[in-house]
């Protein structure tokens, strides 16, 4: 909250940085030999033009609020004179004032009153918050166990130290705050001491380092760290922000909290990282690609186009990109440490930096260098990519591709289609109408979406695997922006694992059968004709409800899953790119979409966790092709015992998705058998 502007001269922020400088550094490094080094320095240094910013302490309202000069005074005590006038007494009137022994001489009570001292005999630092005049070093100490002894005896057990004035009250004295990192996830850290815990010290045994300063504001002082930190992390995502914009030909509107959280990984352990914000990303950029791919080579196969699309979307391609941009110097990939943290204005800490330009209107300033995951750096371009679209739409994430180097345009021109063939002599195109809820244009659309790489006839020129090609992209976005949406809570491991259960084969193939379009599909081939026949059967018998997940043993041909990416892909092109359309058409026939509640792992997936859980050993499968099917062997090794599952399917991936499944169903037996042992053996 901005107030007003405030003159000082040179000698207040000299004044001002010390303060700050010395109180941060008892709290941050309680380091007793750099904080006088920076007491004693407060006399021969007066160098105010080198300092960051200023963190004061302020008195009055927040409206009429102004700078405390009187705790920013306390850094002058260690070379004031010590039998002053009293200035600055907090709770006691002058006469109850009287002059005390301490390491720093005699000094009055009222200045012992909310003082920074340290005690030399163990190097550690207290704020004095009282002076308990019903205790001296005569009183007794109740010790752990029911010991007791006098504060004059137990510091000569203790420390070999002969308390000479037994006379004089003890001070109230408590533990400077522990420094916390409190932007970590469920930060609930417990100091060793409890918060609220005191001691009592003689007064002859402490030297004074600042006073007057009152023990709540060493707390809002330990909070500083913390609060700068993310204010500085801010400004660095805004910075990246304005690169951006710099080039920006459009106006692009988009929070710094969300480049923030792009930026952000998951090590930092904070509240917020960049995980959602990927699996966004990617979903677009894929989308994108496969959209300008697909318009801009309207002769290329479903091959061809795929080879583009992962020259342009591969991780090593947007991490050389990410590289040129400078992004991985803006990447956070520790947690903030506070006793690491180097406070403003501290001199004696400064590094140089290096100074590059990156632009006519930018320059970053270089502190080293460190070692980053090329992965890594890809996934923070597919975050970037993803805090974009999640708060500025798909235009300005295309604006901040075309900046990091990633040439996709959305082209205007039209899809140039030459089929004038009578569709319904080919497909049901009312049935499909009313079942998608959506009227062709061009129904050939249609046709071509239904047609296998096996049904040649001179009046249909194309299969549906272009369509397939734009159809995948298309329903893996809208699925993933639907559930981004949905769940705006979800962790981001969740999202990726409902993402997951709801876009692949399987999944598009029971919905298929469900509404019984593979009655639909083109194709002259009876080793294919048989498998959808089985396959039909096989979902027929387990009357299975759902068409998300990975319930089902059946073995999938994959013609009954490119239908329905191709089927989207049809639509997207006859709405002009209406991705609304496609989400209102496909959506309602994947239903019941996945939930929080209801998502399950891939069997390979499970397995692997679950082995890496217990420190199992997964072996490297063994694959053998038959007579076109697979056979995979999965073995798993528990503590010297070797369990295996042998299964067969059409293709690689299926055979080993059922095998690893059979193979988790038994360990899952073995160990439920095992802890019930041990249970009866207790």
């Amino acid at each position: 909250m901005y107030l007003r502007e405030v003159k000082l001269t040179s000698e207040k922020i000299h004044r001002c940085q010390m303060f700050q400088v010395i109180l941060l550094r008892a709290l941050v490094r309680k380091d007793l030999s750099k904080l006088a080094e920076s007491l004693d320095g407060y006399c021969n240094v007066m160098d105010s033009t080198s300092f960051d910013y200023l963190l004061l302490p302020t008195i009055g309202s927040n409206n009429e609020a102004s700078i405390n000069w009187s705790f920013l005074d306390s850094i002058i005590y260690p070379s004031a004179n010590r039998e002053d006038n009293h200035t600055n007494c907090f709770s006691q009137s002058m006469d109850d004032c009287k002059l005390v022994n301490t390491k720093s001489g005699l000094v009055y009570s009222c200045r012992l009153e909310n003082s920074l001292v340290c005690t030399p005999h163990n190097d550690t630092l207290y704020c004095v918050t009282g002076i308990l005049h019903d205790l001296d070093a005569n009183s007794i100490l109740e010790l752990r166990k029911g010991e007791s002894m006098s504060y004059k005896e137990y510091f000569k057990s203790r420390h070999e130290i002969d308390l000479v004035y037994e006379r004089e009250a003890l001070l109230n004295a408590k533990y400077l705050p522990k420094m916390r990192n409190y932007l970590k996830k469920s930060s609930a850290e417990k100091g060793k001491e409890p918060s609220g815990a005191s001691l009592q010290l003689p007064p002859e045994l402490c030297s004074i380092l600042m006073s007057p300063i009152p023990h709540g504001l060493y707390y809002s002082f330990s909070y500083l760290p913390s609060i700068i930190h993310r204010i500085e992390s801010l400004l660095l995502a805004r910075s990246l922000k304005r690169l951006h914009m710099d080039h920006c030909a459009q106006s692009v509107s988009i929070h710094t909290t969300k480049i923030l959280e792009a930026i952000t990984t998951k090590k930092c352990q904070e509240n917020f990282h960049m995980e959602s914000l990927e699996t966004l990303g990617d979903s677009f950029l894929k989308y994108a690609a496969s959209r300008h791919l697909f318009t801009t080579y309207q002769n290329d196969h479903e091959g061809l186009l795929s080879l583009k699309k992962e020259k342009m979307v591969s991780n090593d391609a947007l991490c050389k990109l990410a590289c040129d941009r400078k992004i991985p110097g803006f990447i956070r990939t520790e947690p903030f440490d506070p006793k690491t943290w180097a406070i403003p204005g501290d001199t004696s800490l400064d590094k140089s930096l290096d100074v590059e330009v990156i632009s006519p209107k930018r320059k970053v300033y270089n502190m080293g260098s460190r070692k980053i995951k090329s992965k890594r750096v890809a996934d923070i371009a597919e975050a970037l990519i993803g805090a974009y679209v999640s708060t500025s739409g798909e235009l300005a994430a295309l604006s901040f591709m075309v900046w990091l180097g990633l040439d996709m345009y959305y082209a205007k021109t039209p899809i140039e289609r030459h089929f004038p063939i009578n569709a319904e002599k080919f497909v049901n195109v009312r049935y499909i109408e009313s079942l998608i809820k959506y009227k062709f244009r061009d129904p050939s659309l249609l046709v071509e979406a239904f047609t296998h790489g096996s049904f040649m006839q001179s009046e249909i020129p194309r299969c549906y695997q272009r369509l397939e090609f734009i159809g995948d992209a298309i329903i893996d976005y809208i699925i993933t922006v639907h559930l981004y949406n949905k769940y705006p809570g979800l962790t981001p491991g969740l999202l990726t694992d409902m993402r997951s259960c709801s876009v692949n084969n399987d999944c598009y193939a029971l919905c298929a059968v469900k509404f019984g379009l593979q009655k639909q599909i083109l194709y002259f081939s009876t080793d294919l004709q048989k498998h959808i026949t089985n396959t039909v059967e096989s979902v027929e018998k387990l009357c299975i409800s759902t068409t998300f997940g990975w319930s089902s043993d059946i073995s999938f041909p994959k013609v009954l899953g490119d239908i329905i990416e191709s089927l989207a892909g049809a639509i997207l092109i006859d709405s002009c790119f209406n991705e609304d359309k496609v989400c209102e058409s496909i959506l309602p026939l994947l239903e019941p979409i996945v939930t929080p509640e209801t998502v399950t792992l891939h069997p390979v997936r499970e397995l692997h966790e679950f082995c890496r859980g217990r420190g199992y050993i997964m072996r490297k499968p063994s694959v053998t092709p038959k007579d076109g099917v697979s056979f995979i062997t999965m073995e798993v090794d528990v503590n010297g015992t070797i369990y295996s599952d042998i299964c067969s399917a059409p293709n690689k991936d299926a055979a080993k998705k059922l095998a690893c499944k059979n193979l988790l169903n038994k360990l899952k037996i073995e160990c439920a058998s095992i802890e019930l042992n041990v249970e009866l053996n207790e």
